[in-house]
């Protein structure tokens, strides 16, 4: 069986301990939406903040930063971070391929390196002319009352030079599609809707997941997010569809949960989980491939809020929660799957393994979770799963 996935590949630049109260993260603080300023919780291209504040970009994160170099360097992007998690969680029949656009710089050519230390095929695309894919991660643990939260500056680099047309033939012919943060990939982006409906003309299960889309809401502030192009939406492609609130609303155009999610369904998808940040997860589905969830939410799990505020030493960061919940969402749909396509599938189940995975990115400084040896990241989560169906109980 085979999992084939497009969308943001970078590395992350990690920085944990900047203030957002400060002086000098106040200077750039956006003032109108799309304006190019920063925004705890959203995400800027550095290219508009440097408009906004009128200066190089790296001036700009020297006084971010302080100048200091970042906490940690990781793999991340939700596409990326979630197929990592997967070739981590299940077993090596899967057949696991990433498919993106590198550049010829030195840290394209590490990404690559690194990324074959994981057991899954990166199929990539080099463009000479660009650099690799970042984000600088800005991180206030004291945040929202000390749940902590960040800030993204993300340069797109080589994910412009994405072609949608070099996706092989059989990335289509597989038994799942997943599409994650393709507004970082802004050909793939607009062309989502025809690509999804191709996957799905030949079988295959789309999972798509959402970030932050800055692009469409520079262009139209109070305006819907297209998902694909206007006139070809992605929406009647997707299978399940996994966004967080802000960029529920921004895609629906709704103001609650519930509404964003009847919009969702609407416009063609066959389930949704719409994540609150450490609040909850909405889960409602639509299409007969799934047992039906009229609108219900999960917590998040106490277990590990426990376990962090009893020891505080093995707290890391919240970067890549909702791409591991993603992860763990694609690991618990690929294993129902192996019981035949027409499977009737449990999302209530998927989001089990998704806020286990979530809760257990937490443990760590960015997305990806190295293992000392295989088996290892799935026998801590499915310590915390054990937990979590005790909370549900």
């Amino acid at each position: 069986m085979k999992i084939s996935g497009a969308g943001c590949c970078l590395y992350d630049y990690l920085y944990k301990n900047i203030s957002f109260s400060s002086p000098g993260f106040s200077r750039f603080r956006s003032r109108t939406p799309g304006d190019g300023g920063i925004t705890p919780g959203e995400l800027v291209f550095a290219e508009d903040l440097s408009r906004y504040s009128d200066r190089p970009v790296e001036s700009c994160l020297k006084e971010l930063t302080g100048g200091n170099r970042p906490d940690a360097v990781n793999l991340g992007g939700p596409a990326l971070v979630a197929m990592i998690h997967a070739s981590q969680m299940l077993p090596p029949r899967w057949d696991i391929r990433f498919y993106a656009s590198l550049g010829g710089d030195r840290s394209s050519r590490e990404l690559a390196e690194d990324l074959s230390r994981f057991p899954l095929t990166l199929k990539a695309t080099e463009a000479p002319e660009h650099r690799v894919p970042s984000t600088v991660v800005l991180s206030d643990p004291s945040w929202h009352g000390g749940a902590g939260e960040r800030t993204f500056i993300n340069t797109l680099g080589s994910a412009l030079a994405f072609s949608p047309d070099l996706l092989e033939g059989d990335f289509f012919e597989s038994d799942i599609c997943l599409w994650g943060g393709t507004a970082l990939v802004p050909p793939l982006h607009d062309r989502l809707g025809e690509l999804t409906a191709e996957a799905k003309s030949r079988g295959a299960f789309n999972i798509v997941g959402t970030v932050y889309d800055f692009r469409n809401q520079r262009q139209d502030p109070d305006g819907r997010w297209p998902l694909g192009r206007r006139d070809k939406s992605a929406y009647p492609g997707i299978d399940l569809l996994i966004t967080d609130r802000e960029e529920a609303f921004r895609l629906s155009g709704k103001s609650s949960t519930e509404e964003a999610a009847e919009y969702f369904l609407d416009q063609g998808c066959g389930a949704c989980l719409i994540t609150r940040g450490r609040d909850d997860v909405y889960a409602r589905t639509g299409s007969r491939g799934f047992s039906p969830l009229k609108g219900t939410s999960y917590r998040v799990s106490e277990y590990v809020d426990r376990d962090l505020k009893a020891h505080p030493e093995k707290r890391g960061d919240t970067t890549g929660c909702g791409d591991n919940f993603m992860g763990g969402v694609l690991v618990s749909l690929a294993r129902q799957m192996e019981g035949g396509k027409e499977q009737v599938l449990d999302l209530e189940e998927a989001v089990v393994e998704g806020v286990s995975a979530g809760g257990f990115a937490l443990y760590s400084m960015g997305g990806v979770f190295r293992e000392s040896f295989p088996g290892e990241k799935k026998r801590e989560i499915d310590e915390i799963k054990k937990h979590y169906r005790e909370q549900m109980a």
